[in-house]
């Protein structure tokens, strides 16, 4: 009896491929050129061409798929035939299926009919002048890949690095980036760029990616180095595992540009679009250059600004926790600007300017269509705030710390604790509040109406055409220490109007106050603000 010595090995490669779809093997060649050419696999009836291959890589001299079914003559060296093809494949798999990594440093071209092209290894994949030709769409993924009754169907991301690098990634309309990590160490240029990052179920379908319900990780999925970047007519980030953020260092351009990051957002490079949307679970932190015209910026934490946050036309800023303008920040837009905080403080240190209307809201959502308190929060400035219409909103105090605040038509201030030590500018400006306290100055070319409810105190400056002063309390002009050293506030106006029932005579009023007009107590007329 013969006996018959088996490599183990081969037995388990053997046994991996009679697992997978029944597959021809592959033919492959170098081309007069330099380039190495791959007679793909024969389409099934949904066009898929499924290859697989125990290692895939590209040299710089290039990688030809061949689609064709005729001999072609081209200018970089004639094409013999396919002899696998009865019919061109209109999608095309290179699934490796061994240990090994991808390293791809060149073109890859499909000869023939144009088709999609998809490299899967799970165990990562390099790529840097790995540019597409004829190639509608290249999905690039560390993935392995789903097929329901032949077709494919998406992918599993488990897994895998994905770097690219050096000379980039470009050459076609649509590129999709699937991997559990993503580095953009080099530029990559298409027209449509995806690039999710993370452990999750791809459907080739939707385009959706499904979030793997297991394990937390921390740090970045998806890294942008300063040599990096991508540029795109629509780009796409999105990273699924919880705690896995996205960092840009360097330039991402497009159209219309989507950031969904289940951790932090850091951006200390610059994002330029069109349309711009991100959206953080993490804090949300800008150290570069965010560009617009309509930026929409959310995050579930904080929103920290050390950098430029500009938008041509609209900007919107949503946190629910504080939002922070550091000294260096500086955010504007030529229409209208908003800033909430659901939760926390807004603190202004830097500059906050736009030619339409800012509002600044802190502390209130809507709820069943009706703004509410939820948070007894504040709006702190010692930086500089100007816009056309202002308005600044808390819970909690409004505290003018420093600075300047300048509308050119109204300025509306509202909170608990509205106080003042820096310099308040506005054609009509209306300030509510329980409790009032001015040592700054507070000026408007028509009408200044300030409401105290339980008390009005003037240590500084209250200029305008008309003053109007509204409290249940009284009304303080003068401050005094150790009863020495007195400083008098200045009200100054061509109408001042008072509403104070704890005041009756004139007698009762102190400080400096300067007007042709002193009304007290007397019904309100004016309804210009």
């Amino acid at each position: 009896m013969n006996t018959h010595k088996f490599n183990l090995l081969f037995l388990a490669t053997l046994a991996t491929l009679c697992s997978q779809p029944a597959l021809s093997a592959l033919n492959s060649y170098q081309h007069a050129n330099g380039s190495t050419v791959v007679d793909i696999n024969q389409p099934d009836a949904n066009g898929l061409s499924h290859n697989m291959y125990q290692s895939f890589n590209v040299s710089e001299k290039g990688l030809v798929l061949n689609n064709s079914t005729t001999d072609m003559v081209r200018d970089s060296g004639n094409i013999a035939r396919n002899s696998n093809l009865n019919s061109s494949a209109s999608l095309i798999l290179n699934e490796v299926i061994s240990n090994k990594a991808s390293s791809l440093n060149g073109f890859i071209e499909v000869a023939g009919q144009k088709a999609d092209v998809i490299i899967a290894n799970p165990n990562g994949i390099t790529c840097s002048g790995c540019n597409f030709i004829n190639t509608g769409r290249a999905t690039l993924t560390t993935g392995t890949p789903v097929l329901t009754d032949g077709a494919l169907t998406g992918f599993n991301v488990t897994k895998g690095t994905l770097t690219v690098k050096g000379k980039g990634l470009t050459g076609t309309d649509y590129t999709d980036l699937l991997a559990q990590k993503i580095n953009l160490e080099g530029k990559v240029g298409t027209t449509q760029l995806k690039a999710i990052a993370g452990k999750y179920t791809y459907n080739r379908a939707s385009g959706q990616a499904t979030a793997s319900t297991t394990g937390r990780t921390g740090g970045n999925s998806i890294d942008v180095s300063a040599l990096g970047g991508a540029t795109a007519g629509l780009i796409q980030l999105q990273t699924t595992e919880a705690g896995a953020g996205v960092n840009n260092n360097g330039v991402l351009n497009a159209n219309s540009l989507y950031i969904s990051t289940n951790g932090t957002l850091t951006n200390n490079g610059t994002l330029d679009a069109g349309v711009m949307s991100i959206a953080a679970s993490g804090s949300m932190t800008n150290k570069g250059t965010l560009s617009a015209s309509q930026a929409a910026l959310q995050t579930t934490n904080t929103f920290t600004n050390e950098g430029t946050v500009k938008a041509t036309n609209n900007a919107s800023i949503v946190s629910y926790g504080k939002v922070t303008n550091n000294e260096k920040g500086q955010i504007s837009g030529d229409g209208t600007v908003s800033i909430f905080s659901l939760a926390g403080d807004i603190e202004n240190k830097g500059t906050i300017s736009t030619a339409g209307a800012l509002t600044m809201q802190t502390g209130y959502s809507t709820v069943n269509g009706v703004i509410t308190p939820v948070a007894n929060t504040s709006l702190i400035n010692s930086g500089s705030i100007q816009a056309d219409t202002i308005g600044l909103y808390a819970v909690k105090g409004v505290s003018l710390r420093s600075g300047d605040v300048t509308a050119q038509s109204t300025a509306s201030v509202s909170a608990v604790t509205v106080s003042n030590a820096g310099t308040l500018t506005a054609q009509n400006a209306s300030l509510v509040s329980d409790d009032f306290s001015n040592q700054g100055v507070m000026q408007a070319t028509e009408r200044l109406s300030v409401t105290g409810k339980s008390g009005i105190s003037n240590k500084g400056t209250l200029k305008a055409a008309t003053l109007a002063l509204t409290t249940d309390g009284k009304i303080s002009n003068t401050s005094c220490r150790l009863w020495l050293l007195c400083r008098q506030g200045t009200m100054k106006a061509d109408k001042i109007s008072i509403s104070a029932p704890k005041i009756t005579t004139i007698a009762d009023l102190d400080g400096d106050y300067t007007t042709q007009l002193l009304e007290l107590n007397k019904p309100e007329t004016d309804s210009s603000l």
